[in-house]
């Protein structure tokens, strides 16, 4: 990459900013294709984040169309499969333990936090990295404590 020189304080600022976003990015890759079995499963698992970067921007296209968008490709690395198969038995472990106003409530709100995903909005990143470890029981907590909240926030 060529380093443009600005002639603003603010202009190297914004592309430190955007140099260090760059490199941060690239470090998580780095650190999620280093999890990977084998280097055939490093990269499918580059592959499925391709997939999934190209599906995000088609899913924003679309909203902003007012369109529907396509169902996310499925991953095809044993690393992405696992963990999309562990996210997906944690969130019904939790829906089982809220009460069904609650699972509607949460239901109603999934497309603006589905947005915030695809945007990789800080907020939401913290959100799941800190709770997905936690225990069904400890979620489904939290989630009625901040059902208020996460309304506020989510809702379309």
């Amino acid at each position: 990459m060529t380093m443009k020189i600005s002639k603003t304080w603010s202009g190297f600022r914004k592309h430190a900013r955007t140099r260090a976003e760059e490199l941060e990015k690239q470090a998580e890759l780095t650190r999620l294709v280093a999890m990977a079995d084998d280097p055939l499963d490093a990269l499918a698992t580059l592959w499925d984040v391709a997939a999934f970067e190209l599906h995000a921007a088609n899913t924003r296209a679309a909203r902003l169309r007012g369109n529907v968008s396509a169902q996310s490709p499925a991953p095809v690395s044993r690393l992405l499969s696992g963990f999309t198969d562990q996210l997906r038995d944690k969130c019904v472990e939790v829906a089982a333990l809220l009460r069904p106003d609650e699972r509607e409530r949460l239901a109603a709100i999934t497309p603006g936090f589905a947005a915030a995903m695809e945007t990789n909005d800080a907020d939401v990143m913290l959100f799941v990295r800190v709770l997905l470890p936690c225990a069904p029981d400890v979620i489904a907590a939290w989630l009625r404590m901040h059902i208020e909240s996460i309304e506020a926030r989510f809702a379309p």
